[in-house]
This record gives structure tokens, C-alpha cells and sequence, in this order.
């Protein structure tokens, strides 16, 4: 008995029904992307170790999470684990992409080599969209219509859970956190989805990390961080820029879907300002970016403002699989009666005239009786058939079959154009 293969742990198949509606969401995306005006962009899967664990890219914990190999010639490389770090890459090379923007979007698969769990898989499909060389808010504000749209498209419930890394940063220095060990502590509050304020209290005490930070941010309230920033005499001017984001938000009308979360530090140390999370049916986190200044500089480009999110596309499909609902595949079932070669010719011409008509045609390869080639039809939730067999042929005409209700016409093979519009 021979051994059968499985998937890799953390990576899936997806069969024909789940993956349309996979694509569904990708396209739904490049749809809403390319209206507001980005162009599309591919990157290689496989990167330069050196390029992912770069100092100031994602930071140490993405390290681990690095599939690293070594290709025959000895050269240390990695797949990518986003999208992100390649378009700095990109546009640290390419300066000259800056007239005076670079807006950009990119659909492909990224690889984390990550404990898999609930919606958590080790290759995975990210939706990127980005905008280099903006700053100020027009940036995030048009990010943040970009996934309103996508998510009000899906119909799922969401919110946008948002913060700022250099608010979250002051609250931490005041809180008494020493300035190298800022990152350690954020580590620790990402982690909060996971382990609760209990386990981020514990954590941070683990590493020596002053917990009082914890119970700031849990109260989440941007009055009350103002009051312990001005006590310590921090930059308040965060918190204006915040104010002023959520202002504008309101004024265009998505507001609604926007709270505060001071908890939020997202994960990825690129991060410099903004960051915010698309929350699903009210616990899966689908979406999530921010501005990210300082990464193409890191990779040796000139000092760049640069924001975006990504949307997790196989994360979204989970979330949204039953809601999305796809007419069928196919509209019209070719069907030749028995196997003389001038019927199948014929057959085969008809369904490639459909084709050039713009109808979804599948021809019947394999021959059979009639009812049992229609019951095949039916299985398949075709709508219509066409029928040729030896009448057809010499009436020089085709049978059309309503799968639904099992009415049947004849149409002339020189006026087959007839079966778009019965069709639409």
C-alpha cells in the first residue's frame, strides 16, 4: 500500500468552491485598490536573509519565525514573511519611483513559520496597499477609506482598532520604562489578545519591565494618558496629531468604525506612528497596518514617510466563506448525444462559439446516455444545456435546456448570439 502525503503542517489546499471565493476577496481588493488609483507590483517569494532580519525591520521575535535555508551556492536566504520589508527594499533602490508618490498594492503569499492555530497558517495571502512619501494624515486617511470600502463590501461586522507607537512610546517612558527596553515591553502588550492583562503583567515583571504602563493603557482613555504625559513633561504633540486623525475621520463619515486602543503596538518594530487592526465578528483580527518612516532608511534609502495596511486574505475567507455567495462556474453544459465523431466536432464548434460570446461554456467529454449526462448537469447546478446529437445535426440547430424548469428550445446554429441574452 503506498504512503499518502500530506500538506505541510500550517499550509493548506483550497478545492475549486472555497478557492473562487478566495479570489473573490483578492479581487474584490485589486478592485477597490486600482479605483483609488494604485498600480500593482510582484516581488520574489525568496529574499536575502540579511534583508528580513535586518536591524530596525521587524524586530527579534520575527527572527524566529524566519523559514531560512541556503541555496547550492552557500548564499543565506529566506521566504519573505510580508510584503512590506520588499517594497522598502524596492523603493531604497529605486528612488527615482518618487514622483512625488509611489502608491502601490501587491496580492501574494508570505510564509511565518508560527505555532498554527485557529486561522493562523504558516503560508498565508496578504493584500498590501501602500502610499510612500506622505506624511501628515492624508495618508492614513485614505488607507483607512481604502479598508472601510473592502470590509463594507464583504458585509461582515468590523471595527478599526487604533493607536499610535510614538503615543504608546511616551506613555512607556513615563511609566518609567527605560528607552532600549521600549520594545521588549510592547512585545509583551501585543501579546494581550493571547494572555490577557494578567499574563502581560507577568510577563513584563519577568523581563524587569515596569508594569505600570499595563494599567494605563488599560484604561484607554486619551484624557487621562494627557494628564500622566504632562506630568512628566513628554511630547504631547501625539496626541494632537491622534485628536486630529479621529477628527478627520468623523468629518468622513467613517468614524463610526474607529476606536481607541492604547493597547495596540502591533507587532512589527518598523512601525513608527499610526497603527490600527481590523477587527472581525468581534474577535479576528483581519487587517492591520500603520506608518512605517524610518524602514527605507533602514535598507539604505534616503528618509521616507511611508503608510499602508494589510489585509489577510485567508484570515478574511474564514470570516466571510458563508456570506459570500458566487453564481455558478459554468452557464452553459455543452452535451453531445453518443460519440460519432461529426457530433463531437460539432459540439466542440458550438461550445467555442459560446466562448467567443462571453458565455462560461463546459463541454461533456465523456459520452453517455442522455439522462445520465443531464443528471452530470444537474449535480453541477448548471443552468442551461445545450443538446446536439443526430437531429441537430441535420436540422442544423442546437437544443437549449433550462436545467430549472426542463423547458427546452431549438435555436439555429447561425443565430446562436440568441443564447446571450437567455442566459443573462
Amino acid at each position: 500500500m503506498s504512503e499518502k502525503f500530506q500538506t505541510v503542517k500550517g499550509m493548506q489546499d483550497y478545492m475549486p468552491e472555497r478557492m473562487r471565493k478566495k479570489q473573490y476577496i483578492e479581487d474584490l481588493c485589486r478592485g477597490v485598490f486600482e479605483r483609488y488609483g494604485f498600480a500593482p507590483v510582484q516581488t520574489p517569494v525568496v529574499e536575502y536573509f540579511d534583508l528580513l532580519a535586518a536591524k530596525g525591520s521587524a524586530g527579534e521575535a520575527i527572527k524566529e519565525e524566519l523559514y531560512y535555508f541556503k541555496d547550492k551556492s552557500g548564499r543565506e536566504l529566506g521566504l519573505r514573511f510580508d510584503l512590506t520589508v520588499p517594497l522598502a527594499r524596492i523603493v531604497a533602490n529605486s528612488p527615482q519611483l518618487l514622483n512625488p508618490l509611489f502608491r502601490r498594492y501587491q496580492i501574494g503569499t508570505a510564509y511565518r513559520y508560527d505555532k498554527p492555530t485557529t486561522s493562523r497558517y504558516r503560508e498565508f495571502t496578504q493584500a498590501d496597499v501602500d502610499i510612500i512619501g506622505v506624511r501628515g494624515n492624508a495618508g492614513e486617511l485614505e488607507i483607512l477609506q481604502i479598508t472601510v470600502d473592502i470590509f463594507r463590501k464583504l458585509g461582515v461586522e468590523f471595527y478599526i482598532k487604533i493607536n499610535n507607537r510614538r503615543l504608546l512610546e511616551e506613555i512607556a517612558l513615563s511609566c518609567g520604562v527605560e528607552k532600549a527596553r521600549i520594545n521588549d515591553a510592547f512585545r509583551s502588550i501585543d501579546k494581550l489578545d493571547k494572555i490577557g492583562w494578567e499574563g502581560v503583567e507577568k510577563e513584563l515583571a519577568g523581563k524587569n519591565i515596569n508594569a505600570q504602563i499595563v494599567g494605563v493603557v488599560k484604561k484607554n482613555d486619551l484624557d487621562d494618558a494627557e494628564k500622566l504625559l504632562k506630568k512628566s513633561n513628554a511630547d504631547l504633540s501625539v496626541l494632537d496629531e491622534m485628536r486630529k486623525l479621529l477628527e478627520l475621520l468623523g468629518k468622513l463619515g467613517i468614524g463610526k468604525y474607529v476606536k481607541i486602543d492604547l493597547s495596540l503596538a502591533r507587532g512589527l518594530e518598523y512601525y513608527t506612528g499610526s497603527v490600527y487592526e481590523v477587527i472581525c465578528s468581534g474577535k479576528w483580527s483581519c487587517a492591520a497596518g500603520g506608518r512605517f518612516d524610518r524602514l527605507i532608511e533602514n535598507y539604505g534609502g534616503a528618509p521616507t514617510p511611508a503608510v499602508g495596511i494589510s489585509f489577510g486574505i485567508d484570515r478574511i475567507l474564514d470570516v466571510a466563506e458563508e456570506k459570500i455567495k458566487l453564481p455558478e462556474l459554468t452557464e452553459v453544459f455543452v452535451i453531445n448525444v453518443g460519440d460519432d465523431e461529426k457530433i463531437v466536432i460539432a459540439a466542440m464548434e458550438v461550445a467555442q462559439r459560446l466562448r467567443e460570446l462571453g458565455i462560461n461554456t463546459r463541454m461533456n467529454l465523456v459520452a453517455g446516455r442522455l439522462g445520465k449526462v443531464l443528471a452530470t448537469a444537474n449535480k453541477l447546478n448548471v443552468p442551461y444545456a445545450v443538446i446536439i446529437g443526430e437531429d441537430e445535426l441535420k436540422n442544423k440547430e442546437i437544443t437549449l435546456r433550462d436545467m430549472c424548469t426542463g423547458k427546452q428550445q431549438n435555436i439555429k446554429l447561425s443565430e446562436l448570439e440568441k443564447i446571450v441574452k437567455i442566459v443573462e
